[in-house]
């Protein structure tokens, strides 16, 4: 375009050197390479800058600098023949339609779906790792460009959803006979607590003492369990996702591996939780442009979303050690500031950002008291620093708990982990499911037990994210909608279902769910009754319906 072949060479090379630097670094960290979805966050680029190491921006600098070097030696010694405008053209309609196709690479039985597959294009959207490894991460990247919502589940269509519609209005009515609060006048947080899980639990782990012991107390003696993630090392948006929508990832195709970027900000209407309640707000104690959440809280309804830099500033700040991140108790102490505000009908969705990554810095002093000891290569330095954070995690939570008590209203709180640090070296396929497994809670607090707020003794030893919602209205023994009795159906008389375990990216499977029983076995759908497959198949069609289709429950009060 320019005729200087040389300028052109030397920028081409350190794009690709850049690229293959960056998937390296997210390789590392999550086990996946750099999708399409991701590009989003170039907004936040202070704080991944931050996330590199700073030898890497010294070998950055000293190889842009020698490529200048030799791009204006060549240039001046070497010059090539320039590029007349016709040949101009032709090489840019070329390259317009070699990358532009990408956009029809997944349609299945298109001739340019033939022609990639015949070049032996093998996209592997349920394992992206595998998928950049056989076609290189700039193939594997662009063929996670045509994006499909979810594939149309058999018998979608009006008079279908309208009976869905009637079926779990006669649903709620039958649950709600014995349900006396109203959920809109409880006020509800779901808190979700960055990477936090039991070190302990990992195959090959083992503590010199125990880094939970407060949880552990709120565990024993309120709901509780193991909550199965649909994400190792990250993936923190899905399992939000999933939480607010009560919507299950492993239901979407596998080309939509977050459903933030990629699907809430193009909805005409997106339903989430917080549009039940009076007020709604999230907290999220760091930059609010990760994975869109900007636009998304903003799609879903929030009346506020207080992070660093909004208009709804973070009062309190304070972090512990050399750590770049704000504290769990800064986290807690901006949220019981909300809690005092006004009356009740307060829903919140706080996200910590305490147990981020990276593990390797030495943030906290003294985490070597826990004398980690490990198998499969993990590095124990970095298993103690990451069970320091969790003791410091559950000096807040406990802090937190003692403080909602003394509140005269009713507030129930919905404590989990959201994934696993990928710190861990061991082999997916045998221990899948525990590098999965995250802690969660469910408190509510002496008025909401006032009221009639009781612990919940079914179904609660394996959940996953989607079932949060069902859970936290049948603990406070509130009213459900038609959509909530759906949810509550899907929890209590279905295995809990997530994404494959044996894999470790965040969007493994996503079109196969694997269901987990209440004994932590895995259970082959063919092996559901007829009513179960009834009901997951009711479940696929509602989340159609609600993400993809024609939104048909959003008219005829399956949702209120």
């Amino acid at each position: 375009m320019f005729n200087r072949y040389w300028a052109a060479l030397g920028t081409t090379t350190a794009l690709v050197m850049l690229m293959i630097v960056a998937n390296r670094i997210k390789i590392a960290a999550r086990n996946e390479p750099i999708l399409p979805s991701e590009v989003r966050m170039y907004q936040a680029y202070g704080s991944l800058f931050k996330m590199v190491k700073g030898w890497i921006w010294v070998v950055a600098a000293i190889v842009v600098l020698l490529l200048v070097m030799i791009v204006v030696r060549l240039e001046k010694c070497y010059p090539v023949a320039k590029i007349k405008l016709p040949a101009k053209i032709g090489w840019l309609v070329v390259t317009v339609m070699a990358f532009g196709s990408s956009l029809f690479w997944n349609n299945q039985g298109s001739a340019v779906n033939a022609f990639m597959t015949g070049m032996g294009d093998q996209a592997m959207f349920y394992n992206q790792l595998t998928g950049a490894r056989i076609n290189g991460p700039l193939i594997q990247f662009m063929n996670n460009l045509d994006v499909k919502v979810m594939n149309q589940p058999n018998g979608y269509s009006k008079a279908k959803m309208a009976a869905i519609a009637k079926r779990y209005q006669k649903e709620a009515r039958r649950i709600n006979q014995t349900r006396q609060n109203d959920l809109a006048k409880q006020n509800i947080i779901f808190n979700l607590s960055e990477s936090f899980s039991d070190p302990r639990r990992v195959p090959g782990i083992k503590l010199a003492y125990d880094p939970m012991p407060n949880i552990e107390r709120l565990k024993k003696n309120n709901t509780s369990g193991l909550m199965i993630s649909s994400g190792y090392g990250g993936g923190t948006a899905n399992m939000e996702y999933m939480t607010l929508t009560g919507l299950a990832l492993c239901n979407f195709s596998p080309t939509l591996p977050t459903p933030y970027t990629q699907l809430v900000p193009f909805q005409n209407q997106a339903w989430s939780i917080n549009q039940l309640f009076k007020t709604s707000m999230a907290i999220h104690p760091y930059v609010g442009v990760f994975y869109s959440r900007i636009a998304v809280y903003q799609k879903f309804g929030f009346d506020r979303f207080m992070y660093l830099g909004s208009k709804y500033s973070i009062k309190h700040q304070s972090q512990i050690g050399r750590s770049q991140y704000l504290s769990d108790a800064t986290s807690y102490a901006n949220t019981l500031d909300q809690l005092k505000r006004g009356g009740n009908g307060l829903f919140v969705n706080l996200v910590t950002m305490q147990n981020h990554f990276p593990y390797d810095q030495h943030y906290y002093d003294g985490a070597d008291y826990y004398h980690a000891s490990a198998k499969n290569g993990t590095s124990t330095d970095q298993v103690e620093q990451f069970a320091m954070g969790v003791h410091y995690t559950d000096q807040a939570v406990a802090k937190f708990i003692k403080q909602i008590d003394r509140l005269n209203k009713p507030v129930t709180v919905v404590f989990y982990g959201d994934h696993l640090p990928g710190i861990y070296q061991n082999d997916m396929a045998k221990d899948g499911l525990k590098m999965h497994e995250t802690d969660y809670f469910i408190y509510s607090n002496r008025a909401a037990r006032k009221q009639g707020a009781k612990n919940l003794t079914k179904s609660t030893g394996y959940v996953v994210p989607n079932d949060f919602i069902a859970m936290a209205a049948a603990q406070t023994n509130s009213k459900v909608t038609p959509y909530l009795a759906l949810l509550t159906d899907v929890w209590q008389k279905l295995p809990a279902a997530a994404m494959d375990t044996s894999q470790s990216t965040t969007n493994t499977y996503n079109s196969t769910a694997q269901f987990i029983n209440q004994q932590g076995k895995v259970v082959a759908k063919a092996k559901l009754t007829k009513k179960q497959r009834q009901l997951w198949h009711d479940y696929q069609l509602v989340q159609y319906d609600l993400t993809t289709g024609h939104q048909y429950l959003l008219k005829n009060g399956m949702m209120k």
